[in-house]
């Protein structure tokens, strides 16, 4: 259905105007009712290929060098766990879209993206140029067709035409919805060379994340993990455990219990780390806002943090969880151990010791390594900017020298715990 705005919404979780403009560009490019119904009718051809496209679409994506550098770990090398959120964010959306409710949840959820991609969004860190947006939108409007003609070249040619049709409408509605945010462009194009990618790897990725959010509802392996007495965590507080490197957040509020996985659908923040007040979790890194009680994102109930069954049991809160599926690409190391080609100098890199997150930094060759949380705001330390021996915190510039750990430059006032750092030819171990 195309709807018009029924509710005023906080800009925060996209203009007001969205599902009027929606409305208004859909009919400028001609998108009928008619159309929606048939976009509805090719929902199975489209969850049948999305797999498909979604690992084409982000294959696509990390071999260019200016869009591959928004998926890397500090040590240059692809983050699986953020490319799969991101795949099982995509594939939501287009699952979403198969349905054809435009409403103006919908609408202003594509314009609250679009300005993510631009200075205008809750990271003004991040900025995807224009020409990018354009291009992966061109994407998948190919890779629809194709789908599309696959499917029904031979059992129906005039519904194929229609199919068509009414997706290349759709998409562009949605190309000017994302475009709108956009001013003057302020990156010049480099040219890089492309990268070569692990076209398995990420097959796997996407074959898991639209497994993920197709088959919610499916039960799936899993085991019961015993989090600790209700004591420990009394009404109004939570606690924070790691499962398999699944780190969850268990919340005692209002009487009711919760358990999220602890990594925002934005940027991977430690959102269960967040302001918590009303049954709204609010992430300490950019200020995406979710509902407690089941985790949607409040800009959009259909994207939801990972939640899992929390049960209380004479006094023993417990959680289940799905036994993990990893995708395999080299030996493990230990918790608090790392390669020396995993961080190269001035990079940093991430590791555990005895449950502490802990950031390795390379200073021309030596390595030091202090706890990852800022102590201003908890802020990520291994995705700041480190410049000899300073490292300065990406959030809010707290500035530290990573072989005391002492305060360079506020607003933090304590310094940072430090930890030793042992070589083994080229294997690093933090003690």
């Amino acid at each position: 259905m195309l709807n018009q705005v029924t509710v005023d919404v906080p800009a925060k979780r996209g203009a007001e105007d969205s599902g009027r403009y929606f409305k208004y560009i859909s009919e400028f490019v001609g998108l009928t009712r008619a159309d929606v119904e048939v976009i509805q009718q090719t929902k199975p051809i489209i969850e049948k290929h999305l797999p498909e496209i979604v690992s084409k679409f982000y294959a696509h994506l990390l071999r260019y060098p200016p869009t591959r550098q928004l998926f890397l770990k500090k040590d240059g090398s692809i983050d699986q766990a953020y490319v799969e959120l991101r795949m099982r964010h995509l594939t939501n959306f287009w699952l979403r879209t198969t349905e054809g409710n435009f409403d103006d949840d919908y609408a202003r959820y594509i314009d609250y993206v679009g300005r993510a991609h631009t200075s205008h969004g809750a990271d003004p860190h991040i900025y995807i140029a224009e020409r990018y947006v354009i291009g992966q939108v061109g994407f998948v409007q190919h890779a629809v067709a194709q789908a599309i003609t696959q499917e029904l070249r031979q059992v129906d040619e005039n519904l194929e035409t229609l199919a068509i049709e009414a997706w290349d409408k759709l998409l562009m509605t949605i190309l000017e919805m994302l475009a709108r945010a956009y001013g003057n462009e302020r990156e010049m194009e480099t040219f890089d060379p492309l990268v070569a990618v692990d076209a398995e790897t990420v097959d796997c990725l996407a074959e898991e994340a639209f497994a993920l959010e197709r088959d919610k509802a499916t039960i799936k392996p899993s085991k019961t993990v015993v989090v600790g007495k209700v004591e420990e965590i009394p009404e109004g507080e939570r606690k924070l455990i790691d499962i398999d490197g699944l780190s969850i957040g268990i919340f005692h509020f209002e009487g009711g219990w919760y358990a999220i996985r602890n990594l925002c659908l934005h940027r991977g923040g430690p959102v269960a780390t967040g302001t918590l007040a009303h049954c709204t979790l609010t992430c300490p890194w950019h200020g995406f806002q979710y509902d407690i009680t089941d985790g949607h994102l409040l800009v959009d109930p259909k994207a939801k943090l990972d939640t899992y069954p929390v049960s209380v049991k004479d006094g023993v809160v417990e959680i289940r969880v799905p036994v993990q599926k990893m995708v395999e690409t080299e030996t493990p190391l230990k918790p608090n151990e790392f390669r020396v080609a995993d961080v190269p100098p001035g990079k940093a890199h991430v590791v555990q010791a005895n449950g502490t997150s802990v950031a390795v930094f390379n200073v021309d060759g030596k390595f030091f390594a202090t706890q990852e949380a800022c102590t201003h705001y908890q802020g990520p330390l291994s995705e700041g900017t480190l410049d000899g021996t300073t490292i300065t915190c990406p959030l809010h510039g707290s500035m530290f020298d990573v072989t005391t750990g002492a305060v360079v430059n506020g607003p933090a006032k304590q310094p940072l715990k430090t930890f030793r750092v042992t070589m083994d030819g080229n294997l690093g171990r933090v003690e």
